[in-house]
């Protein structure tokens, strides 16, 4: 797989979460950016090769690269970092790479600490989702869960409070929610919402009012609680 633009490559090679075989570097290039990324290779040993523009625009089948691109692999999977406060956000549902980027791309912004999503093989257009992210792809804790509902039980176990965007009967609105120091927002498909398996671990439903009968999208839905929580955490601090 290759992946171009200065934003993507400094966080893979900054962060190390996947294999990563060569950097390609346009000629002659000697900016700042172009420095701090070779020195991230040289301190890793990751082999450097300088191209021209020519060569790089069709290694990358693109002219938009930036003028560098990696040559890496998959991303591997990040353990749960259990600490005294902690803000996890959990998505099921969502398999498309660009709305994924942006839904790491958003947590990051707003200080969580990680993401949990089911086992993805998005390799085939993983270099769009990282570009996508800004490089949050890179610098989160992602775990990939092959049985969410296991992995929310054991969160749960350990103090993590479990938090579902549902609306049901007994859900409390997300305007008057108080979001507990170790939580997790578990967040469903836009048009499926959260499985049976995975609402049985939730601890807290929590609710969006408004009156449009048109659902939000998983990452607008992600943004909305996101920020909730970004707020209370900044009141708090």
């Amino acid at each position: 797989m290759i992946v171009v633009g200065k934003i993507s490559v400094k966080a893979i090679l900054k962060h190390q979460k996947r294999p990563i075989s060569k950097l390609y570097m346009r000629q002659k290039r000697a900016d700042k950016d172009a420095k701090y990324i070779l020195g991230l290779a040289k301190s890793a040993g990751i082999p450097v090769e300088f191209v021209s523009d020519e060569v790089l625009c069709e290694l990358t089948q693109t002219k938009s690269h930036g003028g560098v691109a990696v040559e890496c692999e998959g991303r591997t999977c990040d353990n749960i970092k259990y600490k005294e406060s902690m803000l996890y956000m959990c998505v099921e549902g969502l398999s498309d790479p660009y709305n994924m980027g942006e839904v790491l791309r958003t947590v990051s912004a707003l200080g969580f600490d990680g993401v949990i999503t089911p086992t993805y093989d998005f390799y085939e257009h993983e270099a769009k989702l990282i570009r996508a992210s800004a490089g949050a792809s890179e610098s989160l804790v992602w775990h990939f869960s092959d049985d969410l509902a296991q992995t929310l039980t054991q969160m749960g176990s350990k103090g993590v409070r479990i938090v579902g965007a549902h609306r049901n009967d007994t859900s409390q609105s997300l305007t008057h929610y108080t979001f507990n120091s170790k939580s997790c927002i578990v967040i469903g498909g836009a048009y499926r919402g959260l499985s049976r398996n995975v609402l049985d671990t939730v601890q807290d439903m929590v609710r969006l009012d408004y009156d449009a009968r048109v659902s939000l999208s998983t990452v607008g839905a992600v943004s909305v609680f996101a920020y909730a929580a970004f707020i209370q955490k900044e009141g708090n601090s």
